[in-house]
């Protein structure tokens, strides 16, 4: 695939994603993640799905109210999307990605911490 094929191809998936997203997002503020989540991975299931549902249950996280259900469950979702990681092969790689975890809990404990109660 040619670099013009590939930069087409990522803006076409980036288009339908969009779509995607705008669809699943009434989705996550009912309650119906798994939903929401199959809407975007039918799309993409690959790197760019995991960062677009990373971002919207970020975005969902940040408009909730700090306690209860619905702030942790948001929470799981947006570590377990923007924690997406590729294989690992090495132990560098696995320490690159805990660190990566960590610090996505913390950014996210953060903003749970900055919520309303």
């Amino acid at each position: 695939m040619s670099m013009k094929d590939y930069e087409r191809s990522l803006k076409a998936t980036r288009e339908k994603l969009a779509v995607a997203v705008a669809q699943a997002e009434p989705l996550v503020e009912a309650g119906e993640y798994d939903e929401a989540e199959r809407l975007v991975r039918a799309v993409d299931s690959d790197i760019y799905g995991s960062v677009a549902l990373g971002k919207m249950f970020t975005r969902a996280l940040g408009r909730c109210e700090r306690g209860g259900y619905r702030a942790e469950a948001l929470y799981g979702r947006a570590l377990r999307w923007r924690s997406a990681w590729p294989g690992i092969h090495t132990a560098e790689e696995a320490a690159a990605e805990r660190a990566h975890v960590e610090e996505v809990s913390q950014e996210l404990k953060a903003l749970i911490e900055s919520l309303p109660e």
